[in-house]
């Protein structure tokens, strides 16, 4: 049995009974050229998945919570799995179109997961016909629970799929034997070593944080109310109950990588802020929702390190900056992005103090923080929208001899948080995923316009 981590946890108990914190690969692959006949062995396919996974925690795990959340939930292996019933092979609905196959996307994005069993499950889609220049594709549509993993380890979990299969798939047994077992008394006994342990770090953090924490204060009442940073509402800090949209549009890696040399010190982030501010701005100023105050993002960051770690679970960082929505010049605003994502990234943030403070918080105060997050939609305080960026790989590659041609992804949304851009990265091309709801985008595809005309005026600065 394995216990997981406080800032697994945030992903669990932020979980409403109308928004689910799943996250959704989507794996993108053509139809067979003019002239082939051989079609695609989906048993074969599905079996080189099961290989994959198998050495996976996740496969065969599943959580098992504690009563009254004394103490965070553990791993545990499910006695009843059956690999079989976590695959689904299922024909898109003729024509086979990208508006087809985007709604069967945002309804299973929009189903809960089985608690009760691993969390994953795999739906392939057959008869695909908008992945390439053929038709009768297929995509594979991959989700996994948040509380498992983040975007950084989904990345890994993908190359792990792009590799043959190895002695150690093969090797790979589903035998708990030489596992730990869970026990109720011990359970009960880590719990409290837990709570004092998450108690004393805690405080240590707070200790830490003192300086921090007075110097914001001063700074806070030397400073003018009307001049104090603060984040104004918009449509985006809305209630996400319900159904789920998305779309994505792709632009092309090495301009993309070109556009930090219209500033000094630009990074890839810096750019697509940049973008994605300027796509913000056409948006809210047809709505005539645009005024004088920037836009604030939420932009996660992979806590990891160079030394490498596992690809379960999750560590995270993240920082908040506003992102010149207000500023109508492509430059201009990517300079003043640059600055302020320095000072996001460099030194100590009040994003950052709250991470640590949740990342050594004892599972019931957790629990309750959670709970009152979602009842307040405290989030929204502090950012309008989030805006992620996660490298995957820069060659194209196969799974069981079928070459990925594109790839989206559809993280989970934040109660009182409504928009969420993923731009991970494929082959030269970086993708523009766009998450909401209905209600609160209702015309997602004139954003995706305004995404692509954002980048389009970049690029002609060059």
């Amino acid at each position: 049995m394995e216990q997981i981590k406080p800032q697994d946890a945030q992903f669990l108990y932020t979980e409403t009974a109308d928004n689910f914190n799943h996250i959704t690969l989507l794996l993108n692959f053509d139809g067979p050229a003019e002239g082939e006949k051989k079609g695609v062995d989906y048993g074969a396919l599905i079996k080189f998945l099961q290989l994959k996974l198998k050495p996976h925690p996740i496969f065969s795990q599943r959580l098992l919570r504690l009563p009254a959340e004394l103490d965070y939930p553990y791993w545990v292996y499910d006695e009843e799995f059956e690999p079989d019933a976590h695959f689904t092979v299922t024909p898109l609905t003729v024509p086979g179109d990208w508006k087809a196959l985007r709604e069967e996307v945002c309804y299973l994005h929009s189903q809960p997961m089985d608690m009760h069993r691993p969390l994953w499950d795999i739906t392939i889609f057959t008869g695909v016909n908008c992945n390439g220049s053929n038709k009768g594709g297929f995509t594979i549509v991959i989700r996994l629970h948040h509380v498992a993993i983040d975007g950084v380890g989904m990345v890994k979990l993908l190359a792990s799929f792009a590799s043959p299969i190895s002695d150690v798939d093969e090797s790979a047994s589903l035998d708990e034997s030489g596992v730990e077992e869970f026990s109720w008394s011990n359970a009960a006994g880590r719990a409290v070593k837990n709570r004092l342990r998450h108690s004393v770090d805690l405080g240590r953090t707070l200790l830490k944080s003192t300086d921090y924490v007075s110097d914001s204060a001063r700074r806070f009442l030397r400073t003018k109310p009307s001049e104090r940073p603060r984040v104004y509402p918009c449509r985006f800090n809305a209630s996400v109950g319900g159904d789920k949209i998305f779309d994505v549009v792709s632009v092309d890696l090495k301009v993309l990588s070109a556009l930090r040399g219209l500033h000094a010190g630009a990074t890839m982030n810096d750019v697509i802020l940049a973008i994605c501010a300027g796509a913000l701005r056409r948006y809210l100023e047809k709505h005539q929702e645009l005024n004088s105050h920037s836009l604030v993002a939420w932009v996660p960051v992979n806590a990891r390190g160079s030394g490498g770690a596992s690809d379960t679970g999750n560590n995270l960082s993240a920082f908040t900056a506003p992102i010149y929505s207000n500023i109508a010049d492509p430059i201009a605003r990517l300079a003043k992005i640059v600055a302020a994502t320095q000072n996001g990234k460099g030194g100590k943030t009040a994003t950052g103090l709250l991470l640590s403070v949740t990342k050594n918080l004892p599972a019931t105060e957790q629990y309750l923080f959670a709970r009152a997050i979602n009842a307040t939609s405290a989030a929204s305080s502090t950012c309008n929208l989030f805006v992620s960026n996660v490298a995957g790989p820069a060659q194209p590659i196969s799974l069981a001899g079928h070459r990925l041609e594109s790839l989206g992804g559809l993280p989970p949304l934040g109660e009182g948080m409504g928009l969420f851009i993923a731009t991970p990265s494929y082959n030269g091309k970086l993708y523009f995923n766009v998450i909401s709801t209905a209600s609160i985008l209702p015309d997602i595809e004139f954003f995706m316009e305004c995404i692509e005309a954002s980048f389009t005026e970049m690029k002609s600065k060059l």
